[in-house]
């Protein structure tokens, strides 16, 4: 029933959104998993859907587009851009991304955005199955070669409002020291673990020198919004490609704020 509830509401908001022939703002995608391997965990899109997804955007005119470059957009909206941009994310640093997401990019021509909790990249592989485990050091690499960019999502993926400004500043500029060092390049984003952040934690992260940070907050993006602020939209493993298609129109939004409203 609740299932049916969410097709339907959804449907009656997308119907009423399709007459724009390019939906308002910046969309980010947030995909955390790509992998067969657990099919029935929410937050695990499998291989070929995501492929599907990325078929969709790539036929439908999309063009990736950093955190970095999007960014400099919401700041200087003057600048040109593509007519469908978006900006897809992927969060905790799973081996999966780069065994099955980072392929199926690459076949579309697209670039994205992997945020890696920095412990993670420390830990030595415990789990049976290849893409249980985190990526290393060099598939950020290589991921950074294609084209990709690489986030921060904290030192060891604590939720950061529960925690100390001492260990708030410790996760946010520790992290970005660590991947700075390793690779070389500038971090200059970083996304909230699993979304929780509080006006402290957003100032820390600001001061740390990264330019935006993600959360888990549904919408689409327009110049001028709070970089440490940035909304974004999530893609599970039940979605339809129906359901893919309505939530790029924005026609989930709503219903993901309620129910985000519901869980605090």
């Amino acid at each position: 029933m609740r299932q049916l509830l969410r097709r339907t509401l959804s449907e009656m908001m997308y119907q009423t959104q399709r007459w724009r022939s390019h939906p308002a703002g910046l969309r980010i995608l947030t995909y955390h998993r790509v992998t067969d391997a657990h099919p029935h965990e929410r937050l695990c899109v499998p291989v070929a859907r995501f492929a599907e997804h990325m078929r969709f955007l790539r036929e439908a005119g999309y063009e990736t587009v950093t955190m970095a470059g999007a960014a400099h957009w919401m700041r200087h909206p003057q600048i040109e851009w593509p007519a469908r941009p978006v900006v897809i994310t992927f969060d905790d640093g799973y081996a999966d991304n780069f065994l099955h997401a980072h392929p199926a990019m690459a076949r579309c021509g697209f670039v994205g955005v992997f945020f890696v909790p920095t412990q993670f990249l420390q830990d030595p592989p415990t789990a049976e199955h290849p893409d249980d485990h985190s990526m290393r050091w060099i598939h950020l690499e290589e991921l950074l070669t294609a084209g990709h960019e690489i986030g921060s999502h904290s030192v060891t993926h604590r939720r950061l409002a529960s925690l100390s400004p001492e260990d708030v500043r410790r996760e946010v500029e520790d992290s970005k020291r660590m991947l700075e060092q390793q690779l070389r390049r500038p971090i200059t984003s970083f996304c909230y673990p699993a979304g929780d952040y509080d006006a402290l934690v957003k100032r820390a992260v600001e001061a740390s020198g990264y330019l935006a940070a993600c959360t888990v907050e549904p919408g689409a993006n327009e110049p001028g919004d709070d970089l440490f602020a940035l909304k974004r939209t999530e893609i599970s493993a039940f979605d339809t490609l129906r359901d893919f298609k309505k939530k790029l129109a924005g026609a989930f939004d709503g219903l993901h704020a309620a129910v985000q409203r519901l869980k605090r």
